[in-house]
């Protein structure tokens, strides 16, 4: 392909290399920014009209050619070119074509630089914004589960070894809250990006007397960026959004991880539906909780991604370098698997069941292990002297294969002369759940102030 093709060839006299060509380009992943790019070019061209730099015709005759680029882009018949190195030279080409030397002018007082800054940033607004609602679907969906679930009771684990007992709706209710984070984080996110790079040129700014404020507001930023060098350069706004996908995505794994044990024989605390499972090609009875899975595996990427970036601009000077080309492939690729997972856990989750029988089955009286330690610190033991005497407690049921709650109280008695009648009051797994009546505690009256607070959170 000739040099003479490419925006830049008054200066390079040679022949591109198609190896070279094919290295350099980007337009498969920054073709997602094809309605952005048409709207910058819009606003920019009117920004240049207010200067003189074309007429009031001239005008008129840019912005038909946008809506035309437009139409074809949305019908997918736009034809891309070999020259086309990535959308926004593919969409000045075809302005060109349509517009003649007036389509030629739209790049006056701008470089790609600030066009391609601008226009990632619009794009991840708007994706962003959309992975907000399904964020927030998510959100709805767990406080819904979580108010049908407060008198199921669960073992809680540590260690994977069973802790203490538990609500359902006080387990569904911690993703709740960790998604919750995910949700202030974005909105931050979202308020910090909305700066308009346009008018920024290369790194020092426009020779135009362009009004870059007026600008910004046309396209919907809060104000336009404060420096040019900041602007073109700046790679933040990617990396944050992308610290945020993986901070999410661990969220995620972590309980698909659980709930994946939960789906096993062994446990049957959960199933999930046809629909978000899958079988054996070998085993004709398996059926494989494949959703669970793969949100577990795509957290990978998603942490790689975030690492990719940063170390992408490690060495980099505050100006623009071709490297900043991947930022787009790497995270626009990570928000859209990132949009899309958020929908797949939500309607898996949704479309469970969770077996309360099972659930309950699976309640061993060594839960109430601190329970008991609890009673006698109420008695007036210290905390550490109580722990004590309940672990030589422990030790002797599994001795002597007895149960806690198959304790009589001359056997307790033995341990302690503070254990009398009322211990086994405090025996009973309903009982471990109610003591927990603090804010953020299992106890249903504490769950249900829990569900109130998360109303709150959604209707804000």
């Amino acid at each position: 392909m000739a040099a003479k093709n490419k925006v830049w060839s008054g200066r390079i006299a040679g022949e591109v290399s198609p190896l070279m060509e094919r290295f350099s380009r980007s337009v498969e992943s920054d073709f997602l920014m094809w309605r952005e790019d048409i709207a910058v070019n819009r606003i920019w061209a009117e920004a240049l009209a207010e200067i003189g730099i074309f007429s009031t015709g001239e005008l008129r005759s840019v912005l038909d050619g946008l809506d035309k680029i437009a139409a074809e882009m949305a019908a997918n018949v736009f034809m891309f070119e070999a020259a086309d190195e990535d959308i926004h030279v593919a969409i000045e080409r075809r302005l060109t074509e349509i517009c003649g030397e007036t389509g030629a002018r739209i790049h006056t007082g701008r470089s790609r630089n600030d066009q391609v800054a601008t226009d990632a940033r619009l794009f991840l607004k708007r994706r962003s914004a959309d992975w907000l609602c399904e964020i927030t679907h998510l959100q709805e969906t767990l406080l819904r589960m979580a108010k049908a679930q407060t008198r199921v009771i669960l073992p809680g684990y540590t260690h994977w070894q069973q802790a203490q007992p538990i609500l359902l709706s006080h387990y569904l209710l911690a993703i709740f809250w960790g998604v919750d984070r995910t949700i202030d984080r974005l909105q931050n996110y979202l308020h910090q990006i909305d700066l308009c790079p346009l008018g920024c040129g290369a790194l020092a700014g426009s020779a135009f007397p362009v009004d870059r404020q007026r600008i910004a507001q046309k396209l919907g930023f809060r104000e336009a960026s404060p420096n040019s060098i900041d602007a073109t350069g700046d790679r933040d706004f990617c990396s944050e959004l992308l610290f945020i996908i993986a901070t999410f995505f661990t969220l995620l794994s972590r309980v698909a991880a659980e709930m994946q044990i939960w789906n096993t024989l062994e446990f049957s605390f959960i199933e999930f539906s046809d629909a978000f499972a899958t079988g054996s090609s070998m085993m004709p009875q398996k059926k494989n909780p494949d959703a669970m899975e793969l949100i577990r595996g795509k957290s990978a990427a998603a942490i790689a991604a975030a690492n990719q970036l940063l170390i992408l601009q490690k060495g980099l000077p505050l100006t623009y370098n071709r490297d900043l080309q991947e930022d787009k492939k790497i995270t626009f690729a990570q928000l859209e698997e990132v949009i899309l997972a958020t929908a797949v856990f939500r309607e898996a989750l949704s479309g469970a069941r969770f077996n309360a029988e099972q659930m309950e089955k699976a309640l061993e009286p060594g839960l109430l292990a601190t329970d008991l330690a609890d009673y006698l610190v109420k008695k007036g033991m210290p905390f550490r002297k109580a722990h004590e005497v309940i672990g030589k407690i422990v030790q002797h049921s599994i001795a002597e294969k007895l149960e806690l709650t198959d304790f009589a109280l001359e056997q307790f008695k033995k341990f302690s002369d503070l254990f009398t009648e009322d211990v086994f009051e405090i025996l009973k797994f309903s009982s471990s759940i109610a003591q927990r009546n603090v804010p953020g505690g299992t106890a249903e009256k504490a769950v249900r102030e829990q569900i109130v607070r998360a109303e709150k959170n959604l209707q804000k």
